[in-house]
């Protein structure tokens, strides 16, 4: 929204009146009296008018290491949800930047920048996401070449990006796939009769889940 139009709707002013707030210098755009009033007024800009904050939202960056059993929603009736986690007043004003599942642990990411969580889970963007993942019988070279050609998921009528492959041990691997389909590894291992055990996510991106974070624990980050 421009500024002028931001200060007016404010203000429950005209054009001219809104003009003359302006021309007497009563408002500031990020501390400074603004050249422009056409200017659009970004979401994190502070924005006040004499002594009043009109807009002062703060860019919020979190990165959790998500329980199993915990929901990545921001509210759910049956369950403790990950907004639930984060015992401040500002918590409300977050979203997640591609979720897991409840049996799934590892890192989430929650940010109230709409333009920051879609250059994490836009498939355009092509970010890599890593899991740990266990299965119940071998990853045999079979499954590991179906992963790196890209499978078809006849649901969403698309053929996943070549996935990374790297094998821990007969039944462990380091998987990073490039999209964020419904259940997508499972389902990617459930066509070689595999079923996951355990599902741990590393990393989104260049994003790292820090050793130290317990599960359950949150810390604030810079992108």
């Amino acid at each position: 929204m421009r500024l002028d139009r931001f200060v007016g709707k404010w203000a429950g002013t005209g054009k001219r009146r809104t003009r003359e707030i302006f021309e007497a210098g009563r408002v500031r755009l990020n501390g400074d009296v603004p050249d422009e009033p056409g200017t659009e007024v970004g979401k994190f800009d502070r924005v006040e008018v004499d002594d009043e904050i009109l807009q002062a939202l703060t860019p919020r960056y979190v990165m959790m290491h998500k329980p199993l059993g915990i929901v990545s929603a921001t509210v759910d009736e049956e369950h403790q949800t990950v907004i639930d986690l984060i015992k401040e007043d500002w918590a409300g004003e977050l979203h997640l930047a591609g979720r897991l599942d409840r049996h799934t642990s590892g890192l989430v990411v929650l940010t109230n920048n709409s333009v920051f969580s879609e250059s994490l889970t836009e498939p355009s963007e092509k970010v890599g996401k890593v899991y740990l993942v266990e299965v119940d019988g071998p990853i045999t070279e079979e499954v590991i070449s179906a992963f790196e050609e890209g499978m078809w998921f006849a649901k969403e009528q698309v053929t996943t990006a070549p996935a990374q492959v790297e094998l821990l041990a007969d039944s462990e691997c380091r998987l990073t796939i490039y999209e964020g389909k419904h259940h997508q590894v499972k389902r990617m291992f459930s066509r070689f009769g595999l079923k996951v055990t355990r599902l741990h996510r590393e990393a989104i991106g260049k994003l790292q889940l820090p050793g130290d974070l317990m599960p359950g624990e949150w810390m604030k980050f810079l992108p």
